[in-house]
């Protein structure tokens, strides 16, 4: 079934020279281990069990087929860290410990992986990114700049999303308004959004910004109504994203809303229940794309088969929520990058692996349907890989709809 994680054209299969000076690890054989912290439990944990599960089912499907050049692949058990930065910093510091850990997927979200980067990167080992959105995880000196060495990434990056709702918005409204979370995330992507809204048009911007896990948006939200715009866009996460709707009824707002790909999740349609519906926002066309790819099919099969129709993949089983790319999908495609990259490198040395990552091309995905990096792009997704969708009522059910933008 799952042929398709084999790239569409690898350049080369033997590798000389190094890319790093990379940790003292375990010897190259025995188990291929993958290590992990994220937010498996606590308000955000749509994102790091959804992560979880996405490797699982990777890592079971590698095995099926013998896993990686004969060796058996192992997720040891997880760590939680709820994400909150400083508690991903400790369970990192766990992981890189162990030596018998290859490889490693980042923490879910852009405030844990900012905390954690810089002691990876000094570490070596490959890192694959499999949400965090702020850009300067992949790229610390900018994006003209050489990208971290070690550091890969298949998340849907702020400059991306930026650079596509900027297209959608810019050109659109005349005056729009910019809610976003307080954090790296949120501050990196309404700069970004900004620039790209400027330089395509002469909207006006109005900018507001709000503490995660904030119960009330009531101020802002007035003030930006006070300032007349006639859109606005909340870059942040679901479940803050559901008491802003609910806010902005209360207060009578009623201007096209758009949420960033962090907000369009599950929480938000649990949260705002039947006021999520008219709702826009970008994230992965893989899964919203008809018919699907076939590896997007595959995964879709593989979720139902082992976790059922839950909250992750919804209540219509021929429409899987779109979030399910960005949240499980991603970790799906991360394990797999990593694993490619060994199969490719034939063995688990960091600057083996490392430089066959480099070299990736091609390689089908679910949150990016065609992953490739090269030495000075180590980003896989790109504004072609995101769509514009709606909310829209199905019967009794909240569905995901492809918009014209």
């Amino acid at each position: 079934m799952l042929q398709h994680f084999r790239t569409v054209a690898v350049a080369c299969t033997t590798f000389t020279g190094a890319l790093v000076a990379g940790p003292v690890v375990a010897q190259d054989n025995g188990p291929v281990k993958i290590g992990f912290t994220g937010a498996l439990t606590g308000p955000y944990n749509e994102y790091g069990e959804g992560l979880r599960r996405g490797i699982i089912l990777a890592v079971e499907e590698w095995n099926k087929r013998g896993g990686v050049n004969g060796r058996k692949v192992e997720f040891p058990e997880p760590l939680d860290d709820q994400l909150v930065p400083d508690r991903a910093v400790q369970n990192t510091r766990r992981i890189l410990d162990d030596k018998s850990v290859q490889l490693i997927v980042s923490p879910s979200g852009s405030g844990p992986t900012l905390a954690v980067v810089d002691m990876v990167m000094a570490d070596g080992r490959p890192f694959c990114n499999a949400q965090a959105q702020a850009p300067t995880i992949v790229y610390p000196n900018g994006r003209d700049k050489p990208p971290r060495k070690n550091i890969f990434s298949v998340s849907i990056s702020n400059t991306v999303e930026a650079e596509k709702l900027g297209q959608v918005l810019g050109g659109k409204f005349k005056s729009i308004g910019i809610l976003h979370e307080s954090t790296g995330y949120g501050v990196s992507g309404a700069d970004l959004v900004k620039k790209q809204i400027a330089a395509g048009g002469t909207a006006k911007i109005a900018t507001e910004s709000y503490n995660q896990r904030a119960q009330d948006m009531t101020a802002q939200l007035v003030r930006l109504q006070r300032s007349g715009i006639d859109a606005l866009l909340v870059i942040g996460l679901g479940a803050d994203f559901a008491v802003i709707r609910k806010n902005m009824v209360r207060l009578k707002i009623e201007v096209p809303l758009y949420g960033s790909a962090g907000a369009m999740t599950v929480p938000f349609i649990e949260g705002a229940g039947d006021l999520a519906v008219g709702t826009y926002g970008v994230n992965a066309l893989a899964l919203g794309e008809r018919p699907m790819a076939p590896l997007a099919k595959s995964f879709v099969d593989l979720y139902r088969a082992k976790y059922g129709m839950d909250r992750w993949y919804g209540a219509d089983p021929e429409n899987p929520q779109i979030s399910l790319a960005t949240s499980v999908g991603s970790g799906f495609d991360c394990a797999n990058v990593l694993l490619d990259g060994v199969r490719r490198a034939g063995s688990t040395e960091p600057e083996r692996v490392l430089k066959a990552l480099a070299e990736t091309k091609g390689l089908e995905g679910v949150s990016v349907k065609s992953i490739s990096f090269d030495p000075s792009d180590h980003t896989a997704l790109k504004p072609s890989d995101l769509g514009v969708y709606r909310l829209a009522k199905s019967g009794e059910k909240i569905v995901f709809q492809l918009s014209a933008d």
